[in-house]
């Protein structure tokens, strides 16, 4: 990737799901501009080194599954979905956690009706509250679709908002750790 930079065929280079350790190792040979890697209510698990890392060295840090597979959109309904569905092998849609996917999707609905948005812009502000995430990677199937989901960008949640958020995403990550 970066001979193709320094021929200029390329203009920056960027990672995908690459681990803190890997990111630093491609530092090594040259500059990377962004990272992605999976980041959204229901895993969160960017927060914790790759956020950091990406503040501290000044790389653009991107969230892909923001919806959680559309676990949180508007009209998905988990029960409906096929049973060959690859969201089915997720921890958001085993029939065990659904009551507590369900308050953490009131939550945002809450939220959502305040700003008198869809429960899709209440995902979205709430992952751009977060200083390190320069971008949310959201899937659209239409132009209308893509259209209706950048209601969020520009919300600005309150404490109090993102309290309520904050409670049910904590209680859903202590049901994941006693299962």
């Amino acid at each position: 990737m970066q001979r193709l930079i320094d021929a200029g065929k390329v203009r920056h280079g960027g990672l995908s799901n690459h681990p803190t350790n890997l990111i630093e190792r491609a530092l090594k040979v040259g500059q990377v501009v962004s990272t992605q890697n999976q980041y959204n209510p229901l895993q969160r698990l960017a927060e914790k080194e790759i956020f950091p890392f990406c503040l501290e060295h000044g790389i653009g840090a991107l969230g892909w599954g923001s919806l959680s597979e559309a676990v949180l959109a508007d009209n998905i309904d988990i029960d409906k979905l096929d049973p060959k569905d690859f969201r089915r092998r997720q921890a958001y849609s085993r029939p065990e956690n659904k009551a507590r996917v369900l308050k953490v999707r009131e939550a945002f609905r809450q939220v959502a009706t305040a700003h008198n948005g869809t429960m899709v812009d209440a995902v979205i502000a709430w992952e751009l509250m977060d200083p390190a995430l320069t971008g949310a990677i959201i899937g659209v199937r239409s132009e209308t679709e893509a259209r209706e989901m950048i209601g969020g960008t520009n919300w600005s949640l309150t404490s109090g908002e993102m309290g309520l958020i904050e409670d049910e995403l904590a209680a859903w990550e202590r049901q994941l750790r006693e299962v």
